[in-house]
């Protein structure tokens, strides 16, 4: 049976959110047709089915590689259907949203992915500079960083990104969120940069340990690529997000627009 669920965007109306795309004038400010929903979002409701179809055992060894194909728009009904490894995730005008492949064990993708080593995090400056394709810092690696995350702060997220994830996700026995997991790749490049409006695109995943909330992580990456498609300034980074103890609870390849081409 199909997977679904509604898109919401909370505030689409509001001034001046972090990222202008997920803004009613942002968005259409870029020709699109108003605010869109953040791929973070649409992902974490994704997953919804996934551990639906593969179990729980999929937060700690499974993976997904994801293109986001078409925006989602606050109120638009989404479908996932699962074929085998391959999902789709379709909207009420039945067009394709999201595409890509999901699984247990090692992904098929995984050696792909630059290992990157534990590394103490690192303040931002005081004055991060505007990231642009001369000064990607392609081939090297980004600045560590460090992110406490209590109890309370994980159920905030989920309730305010999500809505009610449902009880894996809260009390004291939480899992981490694969959407805020996933989410601090897109942290990580702000640690060091201002960028933006930007448009995530593609993702590849590989769940390595249980993540829970409760303690301070530290995410390390390593810019693979940057580059213009069509206008459009691409930037691609790897990265890991370790546990307290120095674990590797995620591996994650993570592609977006950092600056869309005039609309």
């Amino acid at each position: 049976m199909p997977y679904q669920f509604k898109a919401l965007l909370n505030e689409a109306n509001a001034p001046g959110p972090a990222n202008p795309i997920h803004s009613t004038e942002g968005g259409k400010a870029h020709g699109f047709k108003g605010a869109l929903v953040a791929g973070i979002q649409v992902y974490g409701w994704t997953t919804g089915a996934f551990i639906e179809m593969l179990g729980d055992e999929w937060l700690d060894s499974g993976w997904v590689e994801l293109a986001f194909r078409k925006p989602t728009y606050n109120g638009d009904f989404l479908t996932v259907n699962i074929n085998g490894n391959e999902f789709t995730v379709t909207n009420n005008a039945a067009d394709l949203c999201v595409q890509g492949r999901v699984g247990h064990g090692t992904a098929p993708f995984a050696e792909h992915i630059t290992q990157t080593c534990w590394n103490r995090g690192i303040s931002p400056p005081d004055s991060r500079p505007k990231l642009t394709l001369e000064n990607a810092p392609k081939g090297q690696p980004l600045m560590p960083m460090e992110v406490e995350l209590d109890h309370g702060a994980h159920e905030d997220f989920v309730i305010e990104t999500l809505g009610d994830a449902g009880p894996l996700f809260r009390g004291n026995d939480a899992r981490c969120h694969p959407a805020w997991l996933a989410g601090r790749m897109i942290y990580l490049l702000h640690h060091s940069y201002e960028y933006g409006p930007a448009l995530h695109t593609n993702s590849q995943i590989q769940n390595l340990a249980p993540a829970t909330p409760g303690q301070r992580f530290t995410v390390t990456g390593y810019c693979h690529d940057a580059f213009d498609k069509n206008g459009h300034h691409f930037i691609v980074n790897d990265g890991s997000i370790w546990s307290e103890d120095r674990v590797e609870l995620v591996r994650i390849r993570h592609t977006a627009i950092f600056k869309l081409r005039t609309a």
